[in-house]
């Protein structure tokens, strides 16, 4: 019998799906469907969905109920609608669904990190499509952030020709938003993976410099849309919210006034599948 159990985090920016089996929890797609930056087409998410769940057909096929178990996150929590055409979808294909809060996501974090090689003297920083959690080692509480990714990009022109970018405001206005407490930071989400794309030496296999990280930075600013699509880690469309993405990271580094940061592939379906 088949032991192995997949979890979809169908995000705001994109679906990911985990595998956890006797040797760990594995991310072993993704797939960009941007629910919020774009109209949603309700048959189109069907469509992707199952896409998805073929590439996994020796399992989905001796599936049970239960094999295989779905979260979303805030597109679903910003649209009622959306979240019961994403619970809908998942019930007519055997799946578990349900629409988690903020507060639940960042919970599902912080599970994540008791499990994970992120340090226990590091704050943590997951950044989303439609909002952002931080764990701080100075708050039990976490600290919420009600935008994302998605957002950034629209009200700082992100997505534009590179010399329409507002890059500059963005990161002055981050570095206002995020805790006074923060302080050096693991920053999650497949970190690592993209930095190891464009080939950053981490040192210790741990640690992004800042400079090194500054000049990766400025080298994707330039690039226009479509270069950035063309050299993306996961698929094409991924590369839409790195620009954003980088904007947090560049705030935190000045917000915390520390020289480096420890990236990570951490993502919140691993505090999912821990307390399964």
């Amino acid at each position: 019998m088949n032991s192995d159990k997949l979890i979809l985090d169908l995000g705001s920016h994109s679906a990911n799906v985990f595998k956890k089996s006797n040797i760990g929890i594995e991310q072993v797609d993704v797939l960009t469907w941007e629910l919020i930056e774009s109209e949603v087409c309700l048959p189109s998410i069907e469509d992707k969905i199952k896409t998805l769940l073929s590439a996994q057909g020796s399992l989905i096929n001796g599936s049970s109920q239960g094999t295989v178990e779905a979260i979303g996150t805030e597109a679903m929590r910003r649209s009622p609608i959306l979240s019961e055409h994403m619970k809908e979808i998942c019930r007519n294909l055997r799946i578990a669904y349900r629409t988690i809060s903020q507060k639940e996501e960042a919970e599902l974090l912080r599970r994540a990190i008791s499990q994970s090689d992120i340090p226990s003297h590091l704050d943590v920083i997951n950044v989303g499509s439609g909002s952002i959690q931080i764990i701080t080692k100075e708050c039990e509480a976490p600290f919420l952030i009600p935008f994302g990714t998605s957002d950034l990009n629209q009200e700082f022109h992100l997505l534009k020709p590179p010399h329409q970018r507002q890059i500059t405001t963005c990161i002055k206005w981050l570095s206002t938003r995020l805790p006074a407490s923060l302080e050096q930071f693991a920053f999650t989400g497949g970190a690592k993976t993209y930095l190891r794309h464009f080939q950053i030496e981490l040192e210790q296999d741990l640690y992004c410099s800042r400079s090194d990280f500054t000049q990766l930075t400025r080298r994707l600013a330039a690039c226009d849309l479509s270069d950035l699509e063309a050299d993306s880690p996961f698929d094409p469309k991924w590369m839409r919210n790195a620009i954003a993405s980088n904007c947090v990271v560049l705030a935190g580094l000045i917000k915390s006034g520390t020289s480096k940061f420890m990236p990570s592939d951490l993502n919140i379906a691993h505090g999912f599948m821990n307390q399964l």
